[in-house]
């Protein structure tokens, strides 16, 4: 059974010697955190298309005289509190997208070819070394077990997090976060089409007929202003389910997650750092 145990982890410690030479594992995390990262510049760039209808229908007004009395309404400002959301959301998309650099980082230093050749030159001397000493009573420092856990630890865990952050987000995340997208899409073509155009300078160059035909457009509108807000208000309502709905696509599978991950890994390196296969194998 001792020989078994130590032939098991001979194979082990050769297992994460090929794995860390082919980078496999690191090719796989690389191109996840790709696609996690496109996926939150996309997210940023809706929102910021977003924010920047809103503020346009924010700011145009219909002008309506009621009772011979001007008045200017401004029926964007029912958007305003929608606006504040998508400003925080930027935010949010903003850090997400940041971790998700750090963790491309951290997957460049796993992999860089100085420290992936030391690890795997540690993890085969160390093999050997179990070999030629599986018969010593004294058998090897405990020093050497704990400094092989800490390396596989380091070389594979932050790839191991990428693709397991991949898996959690195609099972769990991947269908509300193509139906928020399409979602907010849909709200600022909404926002696009109630918002009316004003170009006061292009007034000036039109023909008078033209001006009578866009007069009279525009008192149609006005008849027609309370459908605009309604327009608004459910506009209003799909953006705010959307985007809390993203912020918690993110949340999740870039701070949450990740940081469940490390926590998992410690727990699990403390516990195989605790005991040396050494006394197990003489």
């Amino acid at each position: 059974m001792k020989k078994l145990n130590l032939s098991i982890y001979i194979l082990g410690l050769l297992l994460a010697s090929l794995l860390a030479g082919s980078k496999a594992l690191d090719h796989f995390g690389e191109e996840y955190a790709d696609q996690a990262l496109k996926r939150a510049l996309i997210s940023f760039a809706v929102a910021r298309t977003l924010n920047g209808l809103i503020s346009v229908a924010q700011e145009a007004e219909i002008a309506m005289q009621p009772a011979g009395v001007g008045l200017n309404v401004s029926p964007g400002e029912i958007l305003d509190p929608v606006n504040d959301l998508i400003e925080r959301f930027s935010l949010v998309m903003l850090v997400a997208a940041s971790a998700i650099g750090v963790q491309k980082l951290l997957l460049s230093i796993s992999a860089w070819d100085l420290f992936n050749y030391l690890v795997i030159g540690f993890w085969l001397i160390y093999g050997v070394m179990l070999i030629l000493k599986r018969n010593n009573p004294k058998g090897l420092h405990p020093l050497w077990h704990k400094t092989v856990i800490f390396l596989i630890l380091v070389r594979f865990a932050t790839p191991a997090m990428a693709l397991t952050n991949e898996g959690l987000y195609q099972l769990f995340l991947a269908t509300n976060y193509q139906q928020a997208t399409t979602e907010l899409e849909g709200v600022s073509q909404t926002i696009e089409n109630n918002t009316p155009e004003q170009d006061a300078a292009g007034q000036q160059e039109k023909s008078a007929y033209q001006g009578a035909k866009e007069w009279f457009s525009n008192a149609i509108s006005q008849l027609d202003i309370k459908k605009q807000i309604q327009a608004y208000q459910d506009a209003a309502e799909r953006a705010s389910q959307n985007v809390i709905e993203l912020i918690t696509v993110f949340i999740v599978q870039t701070i949450l997650f990740p940081l469940f991950f490390l926590w998992l890994i410690y727990r699990s390196g403390r516990g195989l750092l605790r005991g040396s296969p050494n006394s197990q194998y003489h």
